[in-house]
């Protein structure tokens, strides 16, 4: 009897695990229960896009575990009843933006409770401001949350935490309640689920909420919602599949709500099954083809093997006992994948007195980083017989081509090397294009979709052209006016929506550039031509490493000119833009795979001050936020620049991930509360400064030496 007791126990506590965890939406996007959060968070690196609906309220958005301690959340929230800006515009229903976040601050453990503190609409408005600390525990098939609030969550009026300063800048409303300590007015919130069935867990709460006080409100403006009789929600979320949560619940004691959320890991396996891409072997046809051969024969065979495996550049040199080859990935977003792919080539064809192997990468013809290693020992690497950690220390990864060439050609008069294989110039790529501008009031989302084809030359010796051009094929952002208000000579960003509302043909950019090393082990571009959709000019810049890619300095100078609208070559010549910055950066954290990148200097409006940038990569994957402040107050005269921050996040996507094959490409978006002219430089694809690959920090490929013999 004893042991059937322990065994109904512990299948009762062990299904609990098993079944749906309580990290699901609530409709807010936070991880909770209807209207309140919970003690929980996603795992680490995942995301959630949600819809739900729970009248006067739509919610809509994203949310991300950008650290395995920490859950930030974007979403809008669209108020029925109360329109926007008047009935005379298309904006419709009344829309805030809030920016969510929730901090980890103790897991849970057998005996302790997780413990959260969350922020929430922390920027802005503070429509829907609140702070709070929540402590959850699960017991068996239930999992109970009880916090304290301070807020509209605590049921507090937000109003009188008001500011009359632009809501973009450092004392907007939101930031003076967030400032504010005292945490005494709030109120108690609570609530329990129960995981009745694999697919379905049952849900009660008590949300102090009380809308009476809400600055913008459906309930008490005249509005037809019936207003709220009840402080306790109840609900069930149904979990369809492994990704995706259907919500139902009866809120506020007279509405019925509902939502959906999709929740993934990130994950670069892709959408679509992936074509086999297994490593070459070479053989016994293969290995008597490299018997009895010349020097020169060798190192040409060996550089067609390594191009054979569609890189580019290929060169292949001997030196005694030692392989040199040098090569451009273009076939993989992980440089240390490339690098090891190329040494198991070349591994699987070269005759055993060749005991070591360097392997160079290239950008633009320019040598950037030089992996070595015994071959003895990436054998036993690639067969499983010595550990990663071993592995870390037996790689010698450096930024220092001519300390390492030298190395590979000491005791030695002469080499044998190989001409240049698969030299291939011209590359291009065709796909889709599309922006956006949001919260107009004459229109809140609109969008340009359309087709987009990017062309690149590489001349060779560090010298190159690019270019892209699109064309809409529809743009509804060509019906909204134009920004009449902005001050002229200063609007280097604002009157971006002129050249988003053209609808035809747009040559995006259109540049000539050059790179090449420079003394002290940096790297130098220098680019002109047409910047960007806006600018035409030049870009200089420069960039040295320290410490093996810990840390890096980079002087930067662009000067441009605007471009005509109407006119994909003529400029305006009349007024120069210059900017010039000092770019610093660090890698913060190996562990968590955190660099931080600062621009300081002046931008092209002549505000002065800097632009601190965060990203965290993981499997090709990157996160970032930013955040730029200039004495804009100096400046600027209109109250939209005077004062405001620009500041957003970013997210950068493999582009493998929607397709069947490797693609060394990155997909980036951008996501900015609004476009003001703060803080404006010009962004290149070729830039060297290292925020915008960090993913090849050597540090982080010695940290991913899996991806080494993968």
């Amino acid at each position: 009897m004893k042991k059937l007791s322990k065994v109904v126990l512990s299948t009762l506590f062990f299904s609990s695990s098993v079944l749906a965890s309580n990290n699901t939406s609530m409709f807010n996007g936070n991880t909770g229960i209807i209207e309140t959060p919970n003690a929980r968070i996603m795992p680490d690196w995942s995301m959630r896009m949600f819809l739900n609906q729970d009248q006067p309220f739509t919610y809509f958005g994203f949310t991300a575990t950008p650290l395995p301690f920490l859950e930030a959340n974007f979403h809008v929230t669209r108020i029925s009843g109360v329109t926007g800006f008047g009935s005379n515009y298309g904006y419709g229903n009344y829309k805030d933006k809030s920016f969510n976040l929730k901090l980890l601050l103790q897991e849970e453990t057998e005996l302790l409770p997780s413990v959260v503190f969350g922020l929430d609409d922390f920027w802005g408005t503070a429509l829907y401001s609140s702070k709070y600390v929540a402590l959850g525990k699960e017991i068996g098939y239930f999992d109970f949350t009880l916090g304290y609030a301070k807020g509209r969550l605590g049921g507090e009026d937000i109003s009188k935490y008001s500011s009359t300063s632009n809501s973009g800048g450092s004392d907007n409303s939101a930031v003076q309640f967030i400032k504010d300590t005292n945490w005494s007015g709030g109120k108690p919130f609570g609530s329990v689920v129960f995981k009745a069935h694999p697919k379905v867990n049952l849900l009660a709460e008590y949300s102090p909420i009380e809308y009476e006080k809400d600055r913008v409100n459906a309930f008490y403006d005249g509005a037809s919602f019936d207003k709220a009789k009840s402080n306790i929600n109840l609900g069930l979320k149904y979990f369809y599949s492994p990704n995706s949560t259907v919500s139902l619940a009866f809120t506020r004691g007279n509405n019925f709500a509902f939502g959906y959320a999709y929740q993934f890991g990130f994950s670069n396996d892709g959408m679509f099954d992936r074509l086999p891409d297994p490593k070459w072997k070479a053989d016994e046809k293969k290995l008597k083809q490299y018997e009895n051969i010349s020097q020169d024969e060798f190192t040409a065979k060996l550089s067609n093997e390594v191009a054979a495996e569609k890189f580019k550049k290929v060169t292949s040199e001997i030196s005694k006992n030692k392989i040199w080859i040098e090569l451009e990935n273009s076939r993989y977003n992980s440089d240390i994948k490339a690098a090891g792919r190329a040494i198991s080539t070349v591994d699987e064809v070269a005759p055993k007195n060749y005991d070591t192997i360097y392997a160079t990468l290239k950008q633009k013809d320019v040598p950037t980083k030089t992996f070595k290693v015994s071959r003895k020992e990436y054998d036993a690497f690639e067969n499983e017989k010595v550990s990663s950690n071993y592995m870390k220390d037996a790689l010698i990864l450096s930024n220092s081509y001519e300390k390492m060439y030298k190395e590979f050609k000491e005791d030695t008069k002469e080499t044998h090397k190989s001409d240049k294989l698969n030299i291939g110039g011209f590359n291009y790529n065709f796909g889709m294009s599309a922006s956006s501008v949001l919260n107009r009031k004459e229109d809140p989302f609109a969008i340009k979709l359309g087709v987009k084809l990017d062309l690149e030359y590489d001349f060779g010796g560090g010298f190159f052209s690019s270019a892209s051009l699109s064309h809409p094929l529809y743009n509804s952002i060509k019906d909204l006016p134009s920004d009449d208000d902005v001050t002229t000579n200063l609007s280097v960003n604002t009157q971006l929506l002129d050249y988003s509302k053209y609808d035809s043909t747009q040559l995006n950019h259109f540049t000539v550039g050059y790179m090449t090393k420079a003394p002290y082990e940096s790297l130098a571009r220098v680019e002109l031509g047409y910047l960007d959709i806006a600018f035409a000019g030049v870009d200089l810049e420069w960039y040295k490493p320290l410490f093996d890619d810990r840390f890096g300095v980079g002087l930067q100078y662009q000067v441009a000119y605007k471009r005509y609208i109407n006119n994909m070559v003529k400029i305006y010549g009349d007024t120069q833009y210059d900017a010039k910055f000092v770019n610093l950066y660090a890698l913060v954290s190996p562990k968590y795979d955190i660099h931080m990148g600062l621009k300081i200097g002046e931008f092209m409006a002549g505000d002065r001050g800097f632009k601190i940038d965060l990203s965290r990569n993981y499997k090709e994957f990157s996160m970032g936020v930013f955040a730029t402040f200039t004495n804009s107050d100096e400046v600027f005269t209109d109250e939209e620049n005077k004062g405001y921050i620009d500041k957003g996040v970013y997210l950068k996507v493999p582009l493998e991930v929607f397709t069947f094959k490797n693609i060394k490409n990155i997909l980036t978006y951008n996501l900015k509360p609004w476009t003001r002219d703060v803080g404006k430089f010009i962004e290149s694809p070729n830039a060297i400064y290292p925020m915008s690959s960090s993913e090849n920090n050597s540090q982080i490929m010695k940290k991913n030496i899996h991806r080494f013999k993968e």
